[in-house]
């Protein structure tokens, strides 16, 4: 795909990810993740910049004034001056961590065995760090439970979730080529897309 390639529209924007290959991703995550990466926020040019492939300026607006209507994100300043802004911040880490078990929740899907495998990791865990038990307590629950359950906590973007992940048994089952996609993704600033 070419670098200086520009999309006007959303639709066209969705059709040439697929085309390439990649994963389609809607316009309006990409943005958030691009802001979730800035604690002080990036100006409409800057955003632009950051976006591949690259899309209209009338397209970025349209998705910024969808977010800001959803409330995911808030702007301050006016004109030239304005900055937007993620309004649940996110570190990197948390980041990383969520696509991470993004990630494995689809390998989870496809292949529900590892869910056993997940349970002998956990023994592991608490062996490891008993100070987690309550963390490791609720891993069990969920591991035993229904998948969709699992799968719901793992991918969630909630503060529990967030803290149940730094703890949990699923983290390994990412492959390295992965993991250094999302690292590679989240330091750079650009979209994260699945192989």
């Amino acid at each position: 795909m070419e670098d200086g390639l520009i999309i006007y529209s959303e639709s066209i924007h969705s059709q040439v990810w697929s085309a390439s290959g990649i994963t389609k991703k809607p316009l309006e995550n990409k943005v958030l993740r691009i802001l979730c990466l800035y604690d002080g926020g990036l100006s409409a040019p800057e955003i632009l910049a950051e976006l591949r492939p690259r899309v209209s300026q009338p397209t970025l607006w349209r998705t910024l004034d969808k977010l800001r209507a959803r409330a995911v994100i808030t702007c301050e300043g006016n004109a030239r001056a304005r900055r937007y802004h993620a309004r649940v911040r996110m570190e990197a880490s948390v980041l990383r961590s969520r696509l991470m078990h993004e990630c494995v929740a689809k390998r989870l899907l496809r292949e529900p065995g590892l869910v056993l495998q997940a349970l002998e990791r956990l023994e592991k865990l608490r062996a490891a760090n008993p100070h987690g038990r309550r963390y490791h307590d609720r891993w069990q629950e969920l591991l035993q439970g229904p998948l969709v359950e699992v799968v719901r906590v793992m991918t969630e973007a909630s503060e529990m979730a967030d803290v149940l992940r730094k703890e949990s048994p699923l983290s390994a089952f990412i492959s390295p080529l992965e993991r250094q996609r999302i690292f590679d993704s989240t330091r750079a600033g650009v979209d994260y897309a699945p192989a």
